[in-house]
């Protein structure tokens, strides 16, 4: 019984938690309302708490406010059932044992992953990387190693954690000083250090390599496609895809972290079966 309601209550506790990131994502960076309730974002009425229930109000409503009819977005259950998710893979592949800081490696690996939920939605709405979002998702990782650290007696978790913390920000840091900002922001610095320090230096490393293929892949497509229907527009705004187009790069990244920490694929061992692929044919 208990194999049953433990993954039903982690699944249970993401759609919470990324409810509470939806506020978040919505509300950081403006003007924050008199009433503590949360309200209708079209006619500024407050919610009642049944229709604040994750992913299943949404259903119950038909996706429209109760009291005015307006559109509610998309993100809201979107981003509830991806946290609820990710909770439970996480849960599944990297169970904690009866163990104080096995139990805290695992919650800070929730913060972190709820963190990385909430840059992604809050860069693909703005292209911004809010720093607050960036400290959560910096220090959930760093306590997640110490507390690693001391669950398996060892300072090797720890001692890799920094090396690829300081690596891969310095290192993307060097690209944005010289770029000045036109390759990448200082942000995804931020994010690409949060990533060592979680999966240490190499995995972190595979991480962003994930992370830059996929991003190289989507943009490229994206940018072939705008030029070929050049009548037609693929952005909001009547935006055309350009060079020169900003777009978000934290939800590749995010890609890529994922993939490192659910995975045991390798950059470096796919890139040599495509090679060896390759040379047969």
């Amino acid at each position: 019984m208990l194999e049953v309601l433990l993954p039903l209550f982690v699944f249970g506790i993401g759609l919470c938690v990324g409810s509470f990131v939806n506020v978040q994502v919505f509300r950081f960076g403006f003007i924050e309302h008199s009433r503590p309730r949360s309200c209708c974002m079209a006619c500024d009425m407050p919610i009642s708490w049944y229709d604040l229930i994750p992913i299943f109000s949404y259903v119950a409503l038909s996706g429209r406010c109760r009291t005015c009819g307006s559109a509610l977005s998309i993100q809201y259950p979107l981003i509830e059932g991806i946290v609820g998710l990710l909770f439970l893979v996480a849960f599944f592949i990297m169970p904690p044992v009866l163990s104080l800081w096995s139990i805290l490696a695992f919650a800070m690996l929730l913060v972190f992953l709820a963190s990385l939920v909430a840059l992604v939605a809050y860069d693909t709405r703005h292209t911004l990387v809010p720093m607050p979002f960036v400290y959560m998702l910096a220090g959930s990782a760093l306590v997640a190693s110490i507390a690693q650290s001391l669950f398996s007696n060892s300072f090797f978790p720890l001692v890799d954690s920094l090396i690829g913390g300081a690596v891969l920000f310095g290192g993307f840091f060097s690209i944005v000083l010289v770029t000045r900002g036109r390759g990448m922001g200082v942000g995804d610095a931020y994010v690409v250090g949060a990533a060592g320090l979680l999966l240490g230096l190499f995995r972190g490393i595979e991480s962003v390599m994930f992370g830059v293929w996929s991003a190289t892949i989507v943009y490229l497509i994206i940018f072939l496609l705008s030029s070929i229907h050049s009548k037609k527009r693929l952005l909001p705004h009547g935006a055309r895809v350009t060079m020169k187009t900003e777009l978000p790069f934290v939800p590749f990244l995010a890609f890529g972290i994922g993939l490192a920490l659910f995975t045991t694929l390798s950059p470096l061992s796919l890139g040599s079966w495509l090679a060896n692929l390759l040379w047969f044919q």
